[in-house]
């Protein structure tokens, strides 16, 4: 390149968004290339995508793919919510819920023995008039085995 042609290519201005109007044509930076005609809407939308990006909406001449993902969902909010995915949680992680569950439910059934143990201990304390029940007695084992038939 000789350095005339250097000199022309530095003092041309770069393409940004203030250099733009209302009516200009810009072509994308994607693989089938579109063409855009500009408008208030789509500068106000490049301002928006520069800022809470901080990162150019043209570049190199051309809109970027970046800016147009971001302005199709902001134009499109519905695909947004379409493309989620619900999240997925590894293997590992579901066979640990399926562990926890199942030792919550195995919790939940000795609190359920325990509640009718204690149930049967102070029918057996009305039955019998005493006070502390030793319920390791033949006695009691009997009496919790026909209490737990009619109940």
């Amino acid at each position: 390149m000789t350095a005339k042609k250097v000199k022309e290519v530095k003092s041309q201005d770069k393409l940004t968004i203030n250099n733009i109007s209302v009516g200009d044509v810009i072509s994308d930076s994607t693989r089938n290339p579109k063409e855009w005609k500009v408008d208030d809407d789509l500068i106000e939308q490049m301002r928006r995508y520069e800022q809470e990006s901080n990162k150019n909406a043209i570049w190199k001449e051309k809109i970027t793919g970046m800016f147009l993902y971001f302005k199709y969902y902001k134009d499109n909010p519905q695909e947004k919510k379409k493309s989620k995915k619900p999240d997925r949680k590894s293997k590992k992680v579901e066979d640990e819920i399926d562990e926890e569950d199942e030792l919550e439910q195995a919790i939940e059934e000795v609190v359920d023995e325990e509640d009718l143990l204690l149930d049967c201990i102070e029918d057996y304390k009305a039955e019998y008039n005493v006070k502390k029940v030793n319920t390791n007695t033949k006695k009691f084992k009997t009496f919790f085995e026909e209490w737990n038939k009619s109940n």
